[in-house]
């Protein structure tokens, strides 16, 4: 596989959609005590779900995994649940 058209895609619209949310939800957010953004971590921890096998459901839990503690709280839970 050399081109970009021959990888498989397996993240659907609505796991695009997740990655669209958290970095608006934390886009003011930066790591405890340094410059870094906060959507880093989440990332990060996106990234080793996705690349230990998780489904794109665990992935996008991973990418959404503070946002109910960090951005909201309850009103959060019910935007992600029914999304």
């Amino acid at each position: 596989m050399n081109e970009l058209s021959d990888l498989p895609l397996p993240l659907s619209p609505r796991f695009l959609s997740a990655i669209n949310y958290a970095t608006s939800l934390h886009a003011r957010q930066f790591r405890k005590g340094t410059n870094v953004p906060y959507i880093s971590h989440l990332y990060s921890v996106a990234a080793l779900v996705m690349e230990a096998g998780g489904t794109e459901a665990e992935v996008t839990a991973a990418l959404l995994h503070d946002a109910v503690e960090d951005q909201g709280g309850a009103p959060i839970h019910a935007l992600i649940r029914d999304q």
